[in-house]
Parts: structure tokens; C-alpha cells; sequence
């Protein structure tokens, strides 16, 4: 039998515990949790307004949120963090379930990155690699994308194309490879779409 000090250590908490917990709660209850969770900090207040108040202003507070994260005013003593402006597409994907607002935010953050490469000369291994992530992660939302938000995603990742050709690290050729890959995708699926129309 294990002495006092050999217990073994507590299980963290886990959803089905805290939904355990929920499931007996009436609908004040309930509303009293949300308001608290609203007052606790900022982004959770976010997050609720995203997914019970929709409204474009939502997604230009993300924008700024991922821009400010991954270039901020290099005047304005704040650091680069990468983290917070993934951390902020995330929430809004998940407040919201918008596939074109989240490959927009992903834009932002990919836009702002090689802005911030190309006019400062900043960036490492670990930089460009965040950056190529994102590109990604564009090309794996392409086919749920609407025919309008690919056409202007192309012309964003085409401005993307051009400023990386001043910028080392493999990037340009990595941005470029992908670009032309969605677009032989889109070709492609046009194609197929005219021989089905005949």
C-alpha cells in the first residue's frame, strides 16, 4: 500500500469532467457561467461577440489583432509574436466556423510577415518556416474557399510573391510553388466543370 507521500498524482481535469459539471445547470446558470467567462478577460469577450454577434467589424478586430502580432510598429517597442497571431486566427476559426474569414486572417499574417521580412530584414529559420506554415495552410483550405475568395486570395499571395523575391531563406521559391499549384488546381476544376456543362 503506497505511503502518503508515494500517492500517485492527480488526473487533470478534463472536458467531460467540466461538462459533467454543466450538464445540471438551469439557463441562468448557464447565462450567469457565459457572463462571467465574458468579464474574465479580453478574449474570451472576443470570441462570444464572434460567434453570437456576427459582423464584419469582427473579423477587422482579428485583422488587426494578427497584424499588430506579427509586424507591430517597430517604433512601438513591442515584440514580434507569432504565437499571438496564430493564436487569434485560431479563435476566430473557432468562434465563428468562417472557412473565408480564417484564410483571410491567415493572409493577414502571412502579408504582414513577408512585409516585415522584405522592408527590415527580419526573420530566421524559424520565421520563414511559421511563414511557409501559413501559405500551407491557405493551400488546405483552397477547395472548401468560394470561387470569389480564391480569385482574391490569389491576387493577395501574388502581391506576397512579389515582395519575397527580395527575401532569402527559400521563401520566394516556396510561395511561388504553392501559388502555382492552386492555380493548376483552379484551372483544372474549370475544366472539369466545361466538360461537364457539355
Amino acid at each position: 500500500m503506497p505511503t502518503p507521500s508515494q500517492k500517485a498524482p492527480r488526473r487533470q481535469p478534463t472536458w467531460a469532467d467540466v461538462k459533467k459539471r454543466l450538464e445540471p445547470l438551469d439557463r441562468s446558470g448557464l447565462v450567469g457561467l457565459v457572463h462571467d467567462l465574458y468579464e474574465a478577460n479580453t478574449a474570451n469577450r472576443r470570441f462570444l461577440e464572434a460567434r453570437l454577434l456576427p459582423s464584419p467589424n469582427a473579423l477587422e478586430k482579428y485583422r488587426k489583432l494578427v497584424a499588430n502580432a506579427v509586424f507591430p510598429d517597430p517604433f512601438s517597442r513591442r515584440r514580434v509574436s507569432l504565437r499571438d497571431g496564430t493564436e487569434a486566427i485560431t479563435e476566430y476559426r473557432r468562434s465563428t466556423g468562417d472557412v473565408a474569414g480564417t484564410v483571410d486572417l491567415i493572409l493577414t499574417f502571412i502579408e504582414a510577415g513577408t512585409k516585415q521580412a522584405a522592408d527590415l530584414g527580419y526573420g530566421d529559420e524559424h520565421y520563414f518556416a511559421a511563414l511557409e506554415n501559413k501559405v500551407d495552410g491557405v493551400a488546405q483550405s483552397w477547395p472548401a474557399l468560394p470561387a470569389e475568395a480564391r480569385t482574391k486570395s490569389l491576387g493577395r499571395l501574388d502581391w506576397v510573391s512579389k515582395r519575397a523575391q527580395a527575401i532569402g531563406w527559400g521563401y520566394s521559391d516556396y510561395v511561388d510553388d504553392v501559388v502555382a499549384r492552386l492555380r493548376d488546381t483552379d484551372a483544372k476544376n474549370r475544366g472539369s466543370k466545361r466538360n461537364q456543362a457539355v
